[in-house]
């Protein structure tokens, strides 16, 4: 039987006899460790910051077109309808541009005094600066004040601004007609309704409407004695109205 006489050597001696724990070695590799971990955040860094610039220069670049595009736009716009002005005012005789210019000059109606009152009058004086507002809306194309006076729910007010202002649009207008308020009832608000009713008797003479674009006028004969139904309320300032209905032609 044969029995080593070498003393034994400890784990830890022989760990240090390999040279597996030397602490230079170790120190090595932690060098080396954070070397490669700098460098890998470095190339992220940079990765990270050439993407965000090319996302931003793709940003900016994007934003440059869309303004270009919108600038080309609205410069064809403008230039269309410069062009289409131009054709317009080729078109007019010299009456015709002079009957426009004429109508275009017209002054704002003046508002009656005591329109605004809640009474019968004031009702009254209401309808007629609104037909008032009626003409100056076709012969000048301004709507601003026949919008104030006029409820969400008038279709009739909707369709008068509707299409003064489209006849405007187009280069045309309407030549200033005579009217004049003949009689106005009356009556008063019913229960459960919240508007007033006023019954209006006018008469309109000839109106003659310019299409525009070199087209041929449009005249409408006289009327005499024409109703309409006014669906009309105060609302503590100033009467408003709510509806229109011609009840005889």
């Amino acid at each position: 039987m044969s029995t080593s006489l070498r003393p034994r050597v400890s784990t830890d001696a022989q760990r240090s006899a390999s040279g597996c724990s030397r602490p230079g070695a170790r120190l090595e590799r932690s060098r080396a460790a954070a070397g490669l971990a700098a460098v890998c955040v470095l190339a992220l860094g940079v990765t990270a910051c050439s993407l965000k610039d090319a996302k931003a220069e793709a940003s900016v670049s994007a934003s440059a077109s869309a303004s270009a595009a919108v600038a080309r736009a609205e410069k064809g716009i403008a230039d269309a309808n410069a062009s289409a002005t131009a054709s317009r005012e080729a078109a007019l005789t010299p009456e015709l541009r002079a009957k426009r210019d004429a109508a275009l000059a017209q002054p704002a109606p003046e508002k009656p005094e005591q329109m605004n009152d809640a009474t019968r009058e004031g009702a009254t004086l209401t309808a007629w600066y609104f037909l008032e507002l009626y003409r100056y809306a076709y012969m000048t194309g301004n709507t601003t004040e026949l919008k104030a006076m006029s409820d969400d729910r008038c279709v009739f007010c909707k369709s008068v601004i509707d299409r003064a202002t489209k006849l405007h649009q187009n280069g045309g207008w309407a030549d200033k007609w005579d009217q004049e308020l003949v009689n106005a009832t009356y009556y008063e608000k019913i229960e459960g309704y919240d508007y007033n009713e006023l019954d209006v008797t006018a008469n309109q003479g000839q109106v003659v409407s310019h299409p525009g674009a070199g087209s041929d006028p449009i005249i409408s004969a006289p009327e005499e004695n024409q109703v309409l139904d006014f669906s009309i309320r105060h609302n503590g300032t100033r009467w408003m109205i709510g509806g229109v209905e011609v009840l005889n032609k």
